[in-house]
């Protein structure tokens, strides 16, 4: 008997392990080519694995919760045609928490995390130990680019622009234009990229999801924000596939409508860097002659990769970043 294997697929670049999220096929049934046997959930995203020919599912190996590297051994199955014999399935054996009473006064209450939370929780820590950090930050000065804004959705209401959609505009044109910016570090290697890719962070009922804008540099500004549109609605419906993440140089993480005066954001793994965006605040700042001048102003940090970005090569990108939308028109042409 010729036993197959069902293995923990690599979905996107930055992918080292998943989760098994649901059997769609249980031991003994048989299923049919590009059948749904199982769905794997990483941090970023849930996809439905077809079957790659019709056979029997023999054994699950790794239940439904269970979390392994990728390549790993998930299942066994038998082509179609040969002599199946199911073994049991594995019982699983559930590890909670003591219950704590609902009627104790001030009792805290303890929720499991998801596959996808702890995936994410272990990705980030180890981001944060092993990716050497450092952050640039600076003022960006955003009245011209609130009226131009304003101005255009006033004449386009079918292609309203939001800050968002600004700053992926903005960065995709400071990558295109300073193409050696456009790099990651991958195991002991500078990788520069062709095209500019940017992750864009979005808040989901699934936790924060960073979703990659393709091509960013090829795209007009209305394409942009439709293309930004589309992913976050998908992030947030859970309608990602393995295409819409991974394998972006940086990331953009805009908390402006939280009201928050500056945010140095974990660079996600595989990227350079990230830029972390504020909330508009009013303030007075001196004009040329020494008079209290009222501004608005933005906060933006760089979260960069010192082994990918130094000092220089930063501000190269941030004052890239600042000078286009500090003069906004070239972004709306």
């Amino acid at each position: 008997m010729s036993v197959q294997k069902f293995l923990m697929p690599k979905i996107g670049l930055t992918m080292t392990e998943g989760a098994v999220a649901e059997w769609s096929v249980q031991p003994g049934q048989q299923f049919e080519a590009g059948q749904i046997v199982v769905v794997i959930e990483t941090d970023k995203v849930t996809n439905e694995i077809e079957a790659p020919q019709a056979g029997t599912l023999t054994r699950i190996l790794v239940e439904a919760g269970e979390t392994v590297d990728v390549g790993v051994a998930i299942a066994e199955w038998q082509l179609a045609g040969a002599a199946a014999v199911a073994a049991p399935a594995a019982v699983p054996v559930a590890t909670v928490a003591p219950a704590i009473p609902a009627a104790a006064a001030g009792a805290p209450l303890r929720r499991a995390a998801s596959a996808a939370e702890l995936s994410a929780a272990r990705r980030l820590t180890e981001a944060k130990q092993t990716i050497p950090h450092f952050y640039l930050a600076s003022e960006l000065e955003v009245s011209a680019l609130s009226r131009q804004r304003t101005a255009w959705n006033q004449d386009h209401p079918e292609d309203r622009i939001s800050v968002t959609h600004l700053l992926v505009a903005a960065i995709a044109r400071a990558l295109t234009s300073d193409p050696a910016l456009n790099t990651t570090w991958d195991d002991g290697s500078f990788v520069q990229w062709p095209t500019v890719d940017i992750g864009i962070a979005v808040d989901t009922p699934q936790g924060l999801m960073v979703p990659v804008l393709r091509d960013a540099g090829a795209k007009s500004l209305v394409a942009i924000a439709h293309a930004v549109t589309d992913l976050a609605s998908r992030a947030r419906a859970g309608r990602l596939v393995a295409d819409d993440v991974g394998g972006a140089t940086i990331a953009l993480s805009n908390a402006g409508m939280y009201d928050v005066t500056l945010m140095a954001s974990i660079i996600p793994p595989g990227h350079a860097a990230i830029l972390g965006v504020g909330s508009e605040r009013a303030l007075f700042r001196p004009d040329a002659s020494g008079q209290p001048e009222l501004r608005r102003e933005i906060n933006l940090v760089l979260s960069c990769d010192h082994r990918v970005l130094d000092g220089v090569t930063g501000l190269r990108l941030l004052n890239a970043v600042r000078a286009l939308l500090a003069a906004p028109a070239a972004l709306f042409d």
